[in-house]
């Protein structure tokens, strides 16, 4: 085995060290809903979305959204695709593949109920305080061929308020 010298010591402590960095970082950002969950995926595919703007009063049992950072400055940005409210882009109709999702306008904010080939993503009618929208994140448009998502791995639900700040 051959000596790493100084420079090949430099760059493994300066790996060690944003390792370190990093991981401490996911682990303190680990509870804090910022990123959609991953699913598994099922065998029953489905396509709708059902968006609902009548007023009704909001779930006792869902806490609070809390806003966090904008998404934009988030990682999973560049796939996030709005789907409410407003007409869904060609994109957001292919990111939607498999969902059945149902957002209903309340007083101080909406509620959201999403599944994903069967499998709940968000807690039954989630109430999301501020909320005004929606996204769908697919990290990879091509597995959705033929209106079913071939992998959902990357796929995930965002909700933000009106200034665009992630709510949790």
């Amino acid at each position: 085995m051959s000596a790493l010298g100084p420079k090949g010591l430099a760059v493994l402590s300066i790996a060690g060290i944003a390792g370190l960095f990093l991981g401490i970082l996911g682990w303190t950002q680990r509870d804090t809903g910022m990123v959609a969950p991953l699913i598994t995926p099922s065998a029953t595919p489905s396509a709708a979305a059902t968006p609902s703007a009548a007023a009704s009063p909001s779930p006792a049992a869902s806490p609070s959204a809390a806003a966090g950072p904008a998404l934009t400055s988030q990682p999973y940005a560049s796939y996030a695709y709005q789907v409410w409210p407003g007409p869904l882009t060609a994109d957001a109709k292919l990111a939607m593949s498999g969902f059945v999702l149902t957002v209903t306008r309340q007083a101080t904010g909406i509620t959201v109920n999403a599944t994903q080939d069967g499998q709940q993503l968000t807690a039954a009618s989630h109430f999301y305080s501020g909320g005004a929208t929606v996204y769908v994140l697919d990290a990879n448009l091509a597995d959705d061929a033929g209106r079913v998502a071939h992998d959902e791995t990357g796929d995930g639900l965002v909700v933000t308020n009106a200034r665009g700040q992630v709510l949790s």
